[in-house]
């Protein structure tokens, strides 16, 4: 009974932190840098400024990928996770930035497209 009282107050825990203010301003702040990043790769940048836009949007893919994952993990109902239309949506882009395309239109619309997420938090 334990156990199962304690993984119940993780689950509270874990809701609480994804519905903060504090969490959503940082996933909009996130959702906006990336889009910043997207819009500077259409520019002709010198290599090291090149390089380190590679790096800052592998960075907001990971943090993407933790946020998505911490978002799972404060689903009470894993198995309807997908069934939501933002979480697929948002699953389908991280994997889709996972997957090293060459920087393929597809994957750069869906993380632009991203930026409608702002609406919906």
């Amino acid at each position: 009974m334990s156990v199962e009282l304690s993984s119940s107050n993780s689950f509270e825990q874990l809701k609480r932190i994804e519905s903060s203010k504090i969490f959503q301003g940082a996933v909009i702040a996130i959702i906006i840098l990336s889009a910043l990043t997207i819009g500077a790769k259409t520019y002709d940048l010198p290599p090291l400024l090149e390089q380190a836009i590679t790096v800052l949007d592998n960075a907001i893919t990971l943090f993407f990928l933790i946020e998505i994952l911490f978002r799972f993990a404060a689903c009470p109902a894993k198995r309807r996770f997908l069934m939501d239309g933002w979480n697929l949506f948002d699953t389908l882009v991280v994997i889709g930035s996972l997957i090293p395309l060459d920087n393929s239109e597809a994957v750069l619309l869906g993380r632009l497209l991203r930026v409608f997420r702002v609406l919906r938090l």
